[in-house]
Order: structure tokens, then sequence, then C-alpha cells
């Protein structure tokens, strides 16, 4: 039977999606160094004390208003609306609706930065602070208004992906990373006082928001979009995805909610520096320092979620909310699968990869400086502890997307809300037993129980799956894994703490180097072609 004219635009469509998919992974790949970058020259200017405690937690607060309201909630209740208004009414209708998204977005979070700064002044004023809380305070207000900069730019670049351009909003993230670098650099050079260089860094972030924003929309236009400001025509479309936007708000925020609980755990069951400070507790389970060995630990077990996950996300959502606009199951439950196999062959070796290799990539990439041997044993501790859920965080991004994609915003939101508990239960527990580690490994725990309940009630939804193939994929990946943990363990080297850079690179590079060619050579004999098909020049129809 000769292949129908929308059967053809819909597998060049899938056929893109490996390409895509690599493009936003490779620009997310560069963010990912260049920001693991900064972070080595944040800790080797401040150290791991109380300053960049209090950067951490301060920076949480519009970091999290991107992943939960920017990237999260709003973006995934609008790209549907966008897609379909694009479908069924053209081009003009949808870009009525994203302008009118933009300015309601930018008044709203207008009020709630001013709202929020209203706040922290009558703290600062009428309450007296310690001299961490002070500075935690000061952080907080400096940042808070790259909340609504960062959120902003966030839905513009949901506006690229309504579009299917993925490769520009991908570099934002880059401008920033290589802006924030110069600075601290700078800083380095010409302010000697380490208060004075923090405010500086908070300040430069919200100036780096403008200048994102200020390339982000002229680019827009030149790529064809209109704004087209018709509150009368967009309005019913902005109730839409405002009343839609909650329940994903919820659903998205859990994992970003309980990362920030995580912080503000560490934060509070920390033994103050001052003597003379009050103690809420006899003893306390963590010492200074261990907020920014969280922070640290997060950044660099991200790389596996950020890389593969969020890309695949970010491509994924627009083709699986096509295919549930136009009823097509088939194509949905085709999709769904190859990404969630592509999260099991890259998403698994990478956990296990990662939690391997953990001392070794500390010691080289923060080790110096103000930044110590013990500094590195609490910060691999953090990266291996969450390392062992990165894959089923990677996995929660695609299968959340895929209800959201559906209609469905209820069934995340339910499974979110008893993660919630999950993950407060076991930091509470675990935070007394194992320290730090104890609320990374909680973390991991919540990711592993919200995506294995959240792929079983999905998968259900969909009568049929394609678990056979899955299953192969799993089977093959343990597999190449197993060889891959062999051939790190034999070539892992120990190094001093006093070892030269080539000394630490070499002690990574070894293992890593032995670990990555092994799993790839045993994928090859054994047919897992998942991570192959990400490196081909064109994906397979």
């Amino acid at each position: 039977m000769d292949e129908s004219p929308r059967d053809s635009q819909e597998g060049s469509h899938r056929g893109r999606l490996f390409q895509r998919v690599r493009i936003v992974g490779l620009l997310t790949l560069l963010s990912r160094i260049l920001g693991l970058f900064r972070d080595a020259m944040m800790v080797a200017s401040f150290g791991n004390g109380v300053i960049m405690d209090a950067f951490t937690v301060a920076f949480r607060v519009p970091n999290m208003a991107r992943q939960i309201f920017g990237e999260g909630a709003l973006s995934t209740a609008f790209l549907p609306v966008y897609i379909q208004d694009m479908e069924r009414n053209g081009k003009q209708a949808a870009f009525q609706t994203a302008t009118a998204i933009l300015a309601v977005t930018t008044i709203g979070l207008f009020l709630m930065v001013a709202a929020i700064e209203v706040a922290l002044l009558s703290i600062s004023i009428f309450v007296p602070l310690s001299y961490e809380a002070s500075l935690l305070l000061n952080l907080t207000a400096l940042l808070t208004p790259y909340l609504l900069l960062i959120c902003v730019l966030a839905q513009a670049c949901a506006v690229f992906h309504g579009m299917q351009i993925f490769g520009i909003p991908a570099l934002f993230p880059v401008l920033l990373n290589a802006l924030w670098i110069t600075g601290v650099w700078l800083l380095d050079q010409f302010v000697a006082t380490a208060d004075t260089r923090i405010y500086f860094i908070a300040a430069g972030i919200v100036g780096v928001g403008f200048v994102q924003i200020g390339l982000c929309i002229p680019t827009l236009r030149q790529l064809g979009f209109q704004f087209d400001w018709n509150w009368a025509a967009g309005r019913s479309r902005v109730k839409i995805v405002f009343a839609t936007m909650l329940p994903v708000l919820l659903g998205l925020s859990i994992t970003q909610l309980n990362t920030m609980c995580d912080s503000l755990i560490a934060w509070c069951l920390t033994a103050p520096t001052d003597p003379n400070a009050t103690r809420w507790l006899n003893s306390y389970p963590l010492t200074e320092g261990t907020a920014t060995a969280m922070y640290l630990g997060q950044r660099l077990y991200q790389f596996p979620i950020g890389v593969f996950g969020v890309a695949l996300g970010t491509v994924i959502y627009p083709l699986l909310t096509a295919h549930a606009e136009r009823g097509q199951t088939d194509l949905f439950r085709e999709d769904l699968a190859k990404g969630i196999r592509i999260v099991i062959a890259i998403g698994i070796p990478a956990s296990v990869g990662l939690l391997l290799i953990a001392t070794p990539l500390t010691r080289l990439i923060f080790e110096r400086d103000e930044f110590t041997a013990d500094d590195t044993v609490r910060t691999a501790a953090m990266i291996s502890a969450y390392a062992l859920g990165a894959w089923a965080a990677c996995g929660l991004l695609i299968i959340s997307r895929a209800f959201f994609a559906l209609g469905d915003r209820q069934t995340p939101l339910r499974i979110g809300l008893v993660a919630v508990l999950v993950n407060l239960v076991a930091n509470l527990t675990l935070v007394w037993i194992l320290a730090g580690p104890g609320l990374a490994l909680g973390t991991s725990i919540t990711a592993t129980f919200q995506s294995f309940v959240a792929c079983w009630i999905l998968t259900r939804r969909l009568d049929t799956f394609p678990w056979k193939s899955i299953s192969h994929t799993l089977l093959r990946t343990i597999l190449a894994t197993v060889g891959m943990t062999a051939a790190c363990l034999v070539t892992s080297v120990e190094v001093n703490t006093t070892a030269p850079f080539t000394g630490k690179l070499v002690a990574l590079s070894l293992p890593l180097g032995a670990g990555v060619g092994t799993f790839l050579l045993i994928a090859k004999l054994i047919g897992l072609t998942d991570p192959f098909e990400l490196l081909q020049r064109k994906g397979r129809d």
C-alpha cells in the first residue's frame, strides 16, 4: 500500500527526532560543562562554607521558579494550546495566544517579585538576623528579579519549541554561564572582599537576564514570529492555559520542591558557626558546607538528566502532543516507547558511571584553593547518592510529558503528592543515619518511586505497549553496564590530594575512557542500537 502524505510527513518528523535530541543534547552538554567550570571557580573563590551555602540556597529561588513555572508548568500548559491553534486556526491565532501569554506572564511575575522584595525588606528591618541569615536574605533579595527574567525567557523559548526550533533556546544557558565565568574571574582580580564579590555576582546574574531577553525577543521576530496583541481574541486561550497550569504546576514541581526542601533541611540542620547563636537542637546531624556539597552533587548528577532527559523531553513533547491532537495512538505509543528505550540505554549506564567516577571527577573539577580533600569526600558521597536515581529522573521527564500530551494533568499530580510524603519521610529518616548523603539518597528513592508508578499507570492506559522491545533493551543495557563497571574498577587509580592537574586528569580519564569504550563495544556486539542511533547523522524513519 502506498504511503499517504500524512504518513510520509510523520515518518520524516520522527526521523528527525534523534537529530533534534542530539542538537539540544550537545548544546546542553556545553552549557553543563561551562556550568561545572563556573562552579569550580566559585568554590575556589569562596570555599565550601557559609558564603557558598547562602548563595546556593538563594539561587535556588529563581532557578526553581524557572524549572517549575517557566520551563515546567507554563510551557507545558502553553504548548498544546499553541500547537492546537496552529493546527486548527493558523499561525495568526497561535501568535495572538503566545503574545497574550507573554504579556500576562510578565505582568503577573512582576507583581510577584515586587511582593517578595517587600516581604524581604520587612524582615530585614523588623527581625534581628544572624550573619548567616542576613547574608541569605540579602542574596535572595538581589537574585529575586532574575525570577521574572528567566521565566519570561523560558516562555519565549517555548514559542521557539512550538515553531520546531530547538537549537537557539539551548544557547541561552551557554551565554549565562560564559558571562558568569567572566564575571567571577574579573572579580577575583579586582575585588578582595568575599562578601562584596558574592553580592556583585548576584547582581551580575540579573544583568545577564536582561541580556538574554534582549537577544531572545528580536530573534523570535526575525524567525517569523509576529507579536499580535489582540486581547479579545487571545483571552479565551489564556484562560485555558492558566486553568490547566495549576495541576501541571503542582505535578512538575514535585522534584524541584523536593530538591529545595533538601537544601532547606540541610541549611536548618547544620550546626551554627557562631557559638553565641541560638541552638534549636542539642545536636545537629550536619556540618558547615553540607548545602554547598549538595548543590555541587546535584550539578554533577544533573549531567545525564540535562543532556539526555531534558533534551529528549524538550524534543518529544511537541511530537507527542501533535500525535494526541490528531488521534494517532500508534504513533504516540511508538515514540513514547522509543523515548523510554533511550532513557534505559543511556540513563542507566550514565547513572552507574557517575557513581563509579564520583571521587576522581570531584577531585579534578573542584579540589583546589579553598576546596579541600575533605570537601571532595563529602561532595563525592553526594554525587554517588544522587546518581542512584538519575536514570529515574530522566524517565520521569518523559513519562510526565506523555500524560500532559494526553491532556491528563491530574495523574502526575496525585503521584507527585504521594512522592512529597515519601521524600519527606526518607529525608528526615536518612539524614540522621547518613548525614548529608541521606538527603540525596532520599531524592533518588523518591524519583525511582515516581518513575515506576507513573510508567505503570500510563502504559495500562495505552492498552498495548511494546514491552518486549523495551525488555530486550533493558537486558542488553544491564549486560553492557556490567562490563562497563568491571572496566572502570580495573582501571581505577588512586592519586593523592597534592597530585598535579595532569595526575587528576589521568585518574579520571582511565576509568571513564575504559568504561565508555567497553560499554559501546559490548552494546555493538549484543545489538543494543539506541546509543548509536543518537550518533547517526540522520534518525531512522
